[in-house]
C-alpha cells in the first residue's frame, strides 16, 4: 500500500492547494481560484500502456488539479481494477493531484423498491468509502444517470421530461450512496453530474433529499452552439446552472470539443473551445473546477469518439505528440 494523505474536515474547492499552484503559474487562470482537470480510464489500453507517474507527471506539466477516473466496484466495495489504482494513487498522491473516482451505480435496479435501491446504495457507498477514505475527498457518483429516465423527444429541462418512477428508485440509490460513503468518510464530499440541459433531473435530485456538496456537467462544443440558438437562448450554460442551483458549487466533470470527420481544422477548433470555454468557467466564482475529456486518444473507439485526447499517438501506445490543447495548458503553464 501507500503513505496516505492527511485529509482536513474544512477542505473546500477553493482552499486546495498543492505543488499544482495554478493560480499562480496560470495566464489562462490567472486571477482566478478555478482548478483544472482531465478524464482518464483505469482500464483502457492507452491509459493501462503508459506507466501512471507518466500520466500524472503530464497532468503537473500542465497545471492539472484533478484525475478524474472511472471506477468499477465488486460487491465489497474493491475497486476492480485495486492494483491499477493503488498505483495511480501512490504516483497522484506523491505529485499533489487529487483524484476524482466518477463510480458506478452497479447495483441500481429499476425492478426494485426505493427503498430496496436506498440500501443498495448505501451499501455499494460504505463498502467504497470503508475500503478507500484514504484516497479521495471528492466522490463522484455515476455518469449521465438522467439518460435512462428520459422520455423520448424531451430536453430533460422539467421534471415531466423524466419517468417518475425510474428517478424516484435512481435518486434513492444516489441518497443511499451517498449517505453511506459519509458514513465511513465524515470528510467526504459527493458530486452528481447530469449533459446537455438536463439540469432538470439535478433540481429533481434536490428535492428528493439527495444531499450531494456539488452538482456537475458534461458540456461539448455541439451543446454550446446548439444551447445559444432558439427556443434555449442560453449563452453560458455556467450562468444558467449557477441561477438555478446558486447554494452548490459547480464543476464541469466534462468537456471538450467533438471532432468532424472531414473536417482538417479539429485540433484548432478544440483548442478555441477549450480556451474559450474554460474562460467562461474562471468568470464564474462559482464554478470551483473544469475537468477535460480526456487525456489520450483511443484509436479503437469510433472516429468521434477515438480523438477526445489532448494527447494523440504517433505509434500505439509508445510514442505520443501534444495536440494545440495539450501545448495551450504547457504554454499557459510557463507563463
Amino acid at each position: 500500500m501507500l503513505t496516505e494523505p492527511i485529509k482536513t474536515p474544512s477542505f473546500s474547492d477553493s482552499s486546495f492547494s498543492s505543488n499544482v499552484t495554478l493560480t499562480a503559474a496560470s495566464a489562462m487562470l490567472s486571477g482566478s481560484t478555478l482548478k483544472l482537470g482531465i478524464n482518464g480510464h483505469l482500464g483502457d489500453a492507452p491509459y493501462l500502456n503508459v506507466p501512471w507517474k507518466d500520466q500524472i507527471k503530464m497532468l503537473k506539466d500542465r497545471g492539472m488539479a484533478y484525475y478524474r477516473i472511472n471506477v468499477s466496484t465488486m460487491s465489497d466495495g474493491t475497486a476492480s481494477a485495486s492494483k491499477a489504482l493503488d498505483e495511480l494513487h501512490s504516483a497522484a498522491s506523491a505529485a499533489g493531484i487529487r483524484l476524482l473516482p466518477m463510480v458506478y451505480l452497479r447495483t441500481l435496479d429499476f425492478n426494485k423498491s426505493e427503498s430496496e435501491n436506498y440500501t443498495l446504495g448505501k451499501t455499494l457507498g460504505a463498502n467504497f468509502a470503508a475500503k478507500y477514505r484514504n484516497y479521495f475527498i471528492y466522490y463522484n457518483l455515476g455518469n449521465d444517470l438522467e439518460l435512462p429516465l428520459l422520455y423520448s423527444n424531451t430536453t430533460g429541462q422539467s421534471s415531466s421530461d423524466y419517468n417518475a418512477s425510474k428517478f424516484k428508485r435512481t435518486a434513492a440509490y444516489l441518497k443511499g450512496m451517498d449517505d453511506g460513503i459519509k458514513s465511513k468518510d465524515s470528510d467526504a464530499k459527493t458530486i452528481i453530474s447530469a449533459g446537455w440541459l438536463h439540469y432538470g433531473f439535478l433540481k429533481m435530485c434536490e428535492s428528493y433529499g439527495v444531499r450531494v456538496d456539488r452538482i456537475g456537467s458534461n458540456w461539448y462544443a455541439d451543446m454550446e452552439g446548439a444551447a445559444a440558438k432558439a427556443p434555449y437562448y442560453i449563452t453560458d450554460i455556467t450562468k444558467k446552472l449557477a441561477s438555478l442551483l446558486p447554494t452548490k458549487g459547480i464543476w464541469f466533470t466534462e468537456y471538450n470539443f467533438r471532432y468532424k470527420s472531414t473536417s482538417t481544422t479539429n485540433e484548432t477548433d478544440q483548442q478555441n473551445f477549450i480556451k474559450s470555454f474554460t474562460a467562461k468557467c474562471k468568470a464564474n466564482s462559482q464554478v470551483k473546477v473544469a475537468i477535460v475529456y480526456e487525456l489520450f486518444d483511443e484509436p479503437y473507439k469510433s472516429w468521434q469518439e477515438s480523438n477526445y485526447g489532448i494527447i494523440k499517438w504517433k505509434i500505439e501506445y509508445t510514442s505520443w505528440a501534444n495536440k494545440l490543447t495539450s501545448n495551450l495548458f504547457l504554454s499557459s503553464m510557463a507563463e
